[in-house]
């Protein structure tokens, strides 16, 4: 028998642990049922690479909301569905009601177009 085999037996009350474990641990910081949140994230996709980092959360901040592993899943997994572009800001104001992103999105820089932001010059 191969070791994934095991490990494929052994996933599924794994994943029933973590659960439980996560519940415990964080389970008060979960955002609560039916409950809207006001808030506001500022995020960037950078121009190297497609890692689980880009595009990156610069900014986040709902009115009552805790960060938690169920937000952050839900705030990544939101971000990465949106259309963006390399090298560019972005804004969203809005809600998050039950694992549910509604609002605006706007352009704050896209550092492909011409910008107002001063060229770095470097020493030397």
């Amino acid at each position: 028998m191969s070791h994934q085999c095991i490990a494929d037996a052994f996933a599924p009350a794994q994943a029933k642990y973590k659960a439980q474990i996560m519940s415990q641990t964080w389970g008060h910081l979960a955002p609560k049922k039916n409950k809207t949140y006001k808030g506001r994230i500022v995020f960037a996709v950078g121009c190297f690479g497609d890692d689980p980092l880009n595009p990156t959360a610069l900014f986040c901040e709902f009115d009552g909301l805790d960060s938690s592993p169920w937000f952050f899943d839900a705030l990544a997994d939101f971000i990465a569905e949106q259309e963006s572009e390399a090298g560019c800001v972005y804004e969203f104001k809005g809600t998050f009601r039950n694992y549910v992103f509604k609002g605006r999105i706007i352009t704050l820089l896209n550092a492909n177009e011409q910008s107002p932001i001063a060229p770095i010059q470097s020493a030397g």
